[in-house]
């Protein structure tokens, strides 16, 4: 607003569409797409190994009861492989299983996670094209997946290289 801009939809808070992003993981449920997880983050550090951006999650919790107590929900992955055209990365693979892992929607403490929240409301705002930093290049199967799941639109995705300073450090968000 200080620089004039204006929007042409009411301007969306995630804060306040819990109620969509709980009907999301509805959905996966009925189709047994979700899982309780409990592991702790050092469980992880001590069991997991690094993929394409991070830890891949080894499934010790897939196939496992319901726990009593608050847990994590995860998205049980195929093993398949998601391959998509950036506009300007080009052509991009992943091999879900083995480079991603099964990966969090909810934490245990209630908060949806970013994968689960940005295809809720990219699609229920009818966007079609995304333009975002390479950094986030990695996390387009997974949004891609959970579209597909979903029975959502795919937009087009284009990610810009990252601005970084003299000592190699990104300079989003500074």
């Amino acid at each position: 607003e200080a620089f004039g801009f204006e929007w042409d939809e009411p301007v969306v808070f995630q804060s306040q569409r819990g109620s969509h992003y709980q009907a999301a993981l509805e959905q996966l449920r009925r189709h047994g797409l979700i899982y309780p997880c409990t592991c702790s983050r050092k469980q992880l550090a001590d069991q997991a190994r690094h993929g394409i951006d991070g830890l891949v999650y080894p499934g010790t919790c897939r196939n496992r009861p319901a726990p009593a107590q608050p847990a994590a929900l995860r998205l049980r992955v195929a093993d398949e492989r998601i391959v998509f055209i950036d506009r300007q990365q080009g052509r991009v693979a992943c091999s879900m299983a083995s480079e991603c892992g099964d990966f969090v929607l909810q934490r245990a403490d209630g908060v949806y996670a970013y994968h689960l929240a940005v295809v809720i409301d990219d699609a229920q705002q009818g966007i079609n094209h995304i333009v975002r930093g390479a950094d986030l290049l990695t996390s387009t199967p997974r949004h891609l997946t959970l579209q597909r799941l979903l029975g959502l639109a795919t937009p087009d995705y284009l990610h810009l290289p990252v601005v970084l300073d003299a000592q190699g450090n990104k300079l989003s968000k500074q």
